[in-house]
Order: C-alpha cells, then structure tokens, then sequence
C-alpha cells in the first residue's frame, strides 16, 4: 500500500495533466484548418475555444490518456528494473510518448467514427503524441516528490485527498460544460393514425420506392432489390449487369432506388451504391431497365470522389422540375474539408441529367478547377432529399456529427458550412468550431441538438393526412422515431414524433401514391411499415 497509493496520485495526475494538454494542441490544429479557409479566428475567440474544449473535451482526453499509459508506465517499470536507475525518467517519457502515439493510431485507424482533427495529419499526429511526454514527465516527478519522508498517518490521507481532487477537477468540469440536453419532444396521438406491417425479415434495408402497378421495391445494403406485393409475399429482382459494389456492415452497400418520372414509358430505375474498397470507395449512380424481375442494361452515370473511410455516402436522391436529378455525396469522414471544395464530390449535392452529364446551367461549370456537376456544398452526410412537389424547393435532411442535424433549403451555388459552420462537435467532445453562423454560408431550416441521426426526408402533399399536408416527415435511427415538422406557410412551426412508441431506428420514409406512409426500420431484421388514417385501416380489414 506504501507503494501504491503514490503511484496512483503520481498517474491520476500525469494522466491529466496529458489530457488537458492534449485538448490545448487538438483545438489549435483544429482552428488552424478553420483560419485555411478564411475564417476569421480572432485571439479572443481562439482563447475561448481552447477554454471551452479544456473544459468538455480535456476530461475525456484524461480518460483516453488514463488508459493508453497505464500499460506504457507498467512496461518502463518493468524494463527499468533491468537498466540503470538514471534512465527510469526518460523510459516513463518515451513510454508516455508511445502509449499516447499508440491510442491515437487507433483512434484514426480502427475506431469506426471520425478521429479528432488534429490527428488526421502527421504534423497534429506527432505534436498530440509528444503530449504522452509531458505525461512521463509529470508521473516521474510526481514518484519523486512522494518519496520525502512523511508522518504514515498523515500521507496516506494526503494522497487520498490529493488523488480525489484531481480526479474531481475533470469531471466537475465536464459536467458543468457537458452539450445542452434540448427540450423534450411531444409525441403524436398515437391514435390518429394506424400502423399496418408491410413486410417483416428485411436485411439491413435502406430506401424504398413505388411501381405504377402497385409494388413496392426494398433496397438491402448487401447488394438485394427486393420487390413487395400488396398481400406482403416478397422476391428479388435479378440485377444483370450490375457493377461490383463495395459493402461493409452497415455503412456501405447498395443504398437508393428511385423509378424515372416517365417510367411508364421507358421503365428506367435508378439505384445508388458505395463502390471501391475500403481504402479507396465512393458514391456510384447507375441506370437500369426494369424488365420483368430483372434489371437490365445497367449504365454507370456518376462515380463520385473516391475517400479512405466507409460510411458518411450520401446517397439519396431526387428529380427536379426540369428533369434534372440530384444527387447528396457525404463528407468522406477524414476528409471532411473537402465539403468545402469544387474540385471533388465529397461534401455535395450534385445535378446531372438522366444520361449523367453536367446541365450547362450549373452554378460551378464556367469555375476553373471546379467539378461541373456540383449545385451545393459544405454538406457533412445529406441522407435526406425532397422535392415539395408544390413550391418547387429542394430539401435536405442531414447527420451532423455530436448535435448538429439539419434540414436545409438548397440554392444553386450555395454553400452550407460544414465544417466551418457547424451546431455540432465532435465524437470525444471538442469543438468542431466555434462559429455557429458566419456571414457567406447559408442558414439551415432546422438544427437538432441533441443529434436525431435524421435518414431521409420526405414532403408530405398526400390525401389521407390532411392535418399533415406540407409537412415534412423524417426518420431518425438515434430518435427511433419520425419526426413530423409541422409548417405553415413554408415556415416550422412544431414537431412531434410518430412511432416512437416502438423503439425501431428508423431509416426510410416515402408518401406513396394513395397518401399513405410507409416506413422502413434499419437493422439486421428490419420491418416495412405502413401509416393510415385509423378509418382507413378498420376499411382495409373489413375488405380482407
């Protein structure tokens, strides 16, 4: 016990001091990629949100680095026993510095979320490791002022005391700079409205769409289109022709599927799916012909920019009024200045027409260096995408990072922040940025803080919900919910939530022809879902 209670005080310490220090070095890299894009990082803003990032991200740095030294400073004690005394000091520093370099490389390489910024890089990679120096530093320093002889009584109960108030600092910290909860969500009377079971045993399914004769297509992320008949019996439609695709678990894989405006006529389908491997994948759009059960003469018409991570794809899509369709192309995870760019896809909403070529009117063709089928920028993960059939306005819902959610309004040309602009932060806690709004970056329509992890995104203009016309519906996997965003006059004025009472991460939602609204659940043994008025559901089964 002699030697353990000093060596616990000497770690708690070493351990936050590293975690404070490190949160100082991951916000100024952090600004630094903010200030390569002109925004305007005074001294007393960068002062701030070191202070605020000390307060809310240092305290989870000190449980990252709590658990990358520990074993660090067990092997110098171990190695130190077989070398000479003067070189325990300097093994407890390269120790701190590898422990720290070890976590941060599985931080950006294994750990399935976006590392912290600075990390990204090898300059921030070194810096933020070097952190794990200071760490020894400390923890030596900290064995050696323990040593001084001291009353029994009276050092253990000092190093109690002392290792109790290091650890409160942290914490009280964290608590009091913790995110906002947000205000709690009404729940919609559950009985306006029915809920019918469509189908059940769906793999992972991610988009749904309709057919002029009444089926439904399913799209499953493993690379399945699967067709759905009114009475809920399901088959495949055989996809001939269809380029490989990249899939991993949940993230990557075969996602939208959307039948043309003048299907009747030419029976073209469009389908998005991750392409590439791991290392190397995006965002593909192809065309097929519908034939039967088959999908034939399928044509690649846009490859988006190829990233390092799966997931954050977009992949949602939509047809203007002219025609034209559009496409959302997520961040890229690691990459996640890129949204800021014209010279590749990732961070977009992109407009092609039918046969993939660039419109001549889009807002970036005539810019240098810029790619022509760009409309919108500065998105992080646009999942969500809606035409209001009435007004002509093109929507989009999408996945902020911890907080952050919005739906935004688009405009050709028009820039939307991430991640400059940005009501989100990071995974671990820091700041993303310190701007919220910013002169020259478009406003979202709504922001969810807490994140909702909204899906899709649909208008609703149908008959059966009359009370619910010009609303928009959005699923939301965090929320396990569909929020309704009840507008008026083209302006939010509530919300509710629909289905939250089952518990299912949502991940689609469509109007279908009739009114109705159908939900598709995410997951290994997801559900297609059918909304109704409750008249229409007592008809439906008198009819059975």
């Amino acid at each position: 016990m002699n030697h353990v209670l000093p060596r616990l005080v000497a770690f708690i310490l070493a351990a936050v001091v590293t975690g404070g220090l490190a949160s100082i070095v991951q916000t100024q890299f952090n600004l630094a990629s903010l200030v390569a894009f002109g925004a305007p990082v005074t001294p007393t803003l960068r002062a701030l949100t070191t202070f605020e990032d000390l307060g809310r991200f240092g305290p989870v740095m000190a449980g990252i680095a709590a658990v990358a030294l520990l074993p660090a400073f067990i092997i110098a004690h171990v190695v130190s026993r077989v070398v000479h005394a003067a070189w325990h000091k300097a093994l407890l520093m390269l120790a701190g510095v590898c422990g720290m370099a070890v976590a941060f490389w599985l931080m950006a390489s294994v750990i399935p979320m976006p590392p912290l910024s600075a990390i990204r890089r090898l300059p921030g990679f070194v810096s933020m490791s070097l952190t794990g120096l200071v760490g020894g530093a400390v923890y030596a320093a900290a064995l050696a002022t323990s040593h001084r002889r001291m009353h029994p009584g009276q050092s253990r109960l000092r190093r109690v005391a002392t290792a109790v108030a290091i650890t409160l600092v942290p914490v009280i910290a964290f608590v009091f700079m913790a995110p906002p909860r947000g205000a709690e969500p009404v729940f919609a009377d559950p009985s306006t409205y029915r809920v019918l079971t469509v189908a059940t045993g769906l793999e992972r399914p991610w988009s749904v769409a309709f057919l002029p004769d009444g089926r439904t297509l399913v799209t499953e992320m493993r690379g399945r289109l699967r067709v759905v008949r009114g009475d809920g019996t399901m088959s495949d439609i055989a996809l001939d022709g269809m380029p490989a695709g990249f899939h991993e678990g949940g993230v990557a894989g075969l996602m939208e599927v959307m039948s043309d405006p003048d299907f009747a006529q030419n029976r073209w389908l469009y389908l998005t799916l991750s392409y590439g491997a791991a290392g190397a994948n995006g965002t593909r759009l192809v065309r097929g012909t519908l034939n039967g059960d088959r999908v034939q003469d399928v044509r690649i018409l846009f490859d988006g920019t190829r990233k390092t991570r799966a997931g954050n794809n977009g992949g949602r899509m939509a047809f203007l009024g002219d025609g034209t369709l559009v496409l959302t192309v997520g961040d890229g995870n690691l990459q996640r200045e890129a949204a800021q760019t014209t010279s590749d896809h990732l961070g977009t909403v992109i407009r092609i027409d039918k046969d993939g070529r660039a419109p001549a009117d889009n807002p970036f063709v005539q810019v240098p260096g810029a790619l022509p089928e760009i409309y919108s920028l500065g998105h992080r993960n646009a999942q969500g995408i809606a035409v209001d059939p009435e007004t002509g306005d093109l929507l989009v819902s999408e996945h902020g990072p911890r907080g952050g959610d919005e739906i935004n309004r688009i405009v050709a040309g028009g820039n939307y922040g991430w991640p400059i602009v940005t009501g989100g932060i990071d995974y671990p806690y820091p700041k993303v940025s310190p701007f919220k709004r910013l002169e020259g970056y478009r406003d979202a329509d709504l922001e969810w803080t807490p994140s909702i992890a909204p899906a899709g995104l649909a208008v609703y203009r149908g008959a059966l919900f009359p009370e619910w016309r010009g609303d928009l519906l959005v699923p939301a996997l965090k929320e396990r919910s569909v929020r309704r965003v009840i507008r008026k006059d083209g302006r939010i004025i509530g919300q509710e939530l629909l289905l939250a009472d089952l518990k299912l991460r949502m991940r689609d939602v469509k109007v279908a022809p009739d009114g109705s609204v159908y939900v598709l659940t995410d997951g290994a043994d997801a559900k297609l879902l059918r909304l109704v008025p409750p008249t229409a559901a007592l008809a439906e089964s008198s009819a059975r």
